[in-house]
């Protein structure tokens, strides 16, 4: 049984990845199943065989995505930080980049497939709530000062989260090139954005926060 299960799990990483890297170069509309496996080095017949049609190939590139987050982004609200609010800028940056055609595309993607919309907009409501448990904890520990109303510390998250899914979208329409550069504007912008509810002591800790401001080594 493992001779069986173990080929067939590394032809399915095979795959995705060379999936996610022909989509993030040129996008899903463009690229078709059988240019996938010629580039993958292997048949569309045995594509076919792990991922029937593009959708389901979308899916399971998803999949992996949510259960990343799930395993590595635990526990945010244990750290109430500024630091630790930059390390999270830096980490969804990241993130966004490596799956750079989800984030391009999403509108459309999960419009054509209930089920993918299904999946995005269930791990999205379980994301947000960790945000806000986040937030939470910053005003607990006297570096957010608590936002007016019941749900305006939901609403600032919410305009965070807006912003860090679509800077790096702005960044290219822009022309610009995504670089440090870029993703310190974009941090920048972030800080501008809560500044007027950080207290004296978190804004005593912003310059520090820059120094975690890098491109990830994710990014050729």
């Amino acid at each position: 049984m493992c001779l069986k299960t173990m080929p067939s799990l590394d032809t399915q990483e095979k795959i995705k990845a060379k999936a996610i890297s022909l989509f993030n170069e040129h996008g899903t509309g463009s690229i078709s199943i059988g240019r996938i496996a010629a580039e993958a080095g292997i048949s569309r017949g045995n594509l076919q065989y792990h991922y029937a049609h593009k959708q389901e190939l979308i899916r399971a590139i998803y999949q992996d995505i949510a259960a990343e987050v799930l395993s590595h982004w635990q526990g945010d609200d244990q750290q109430p930080t500024v630091r630790h609010m930059a390390e999270m800028f830096v980490r969804q940056f990241d993130y966004v980049w490596r799956y750079r055609f989800l984030y391009r595309e999403m509108t459309v993607l999960v419009r054509a497939d209930a089920v993918l919309a299904q999946r995005v907009r269930a791990n999205r409501v379980s994301r947000i709530e960790a945000v806000v448990r986040f937030f939470n904890a910053l005003v607990k520990n006297r570096i957010l000062k608590k936002p007016r109303g019941g749900e305006s510390l939901r609403y600032l998250v919410m305009m965070t989260w807006v912003f860090c899914d679509n800077w790096l979208n702005f960044v290219e329409i822009q022309g610009n090139e995504i670089n440090s550069q870029g993703l310190q504007e974009g941090y920048d912008h972030i800080i501008e954005m809560l500044y007027p509810y950080l207290t004296r002591r978190a804004r005593e800790s912003i310059f520090e926060s820059y120094e975690l401001i890098q491109f990830p080594s994710t990014v050729a």
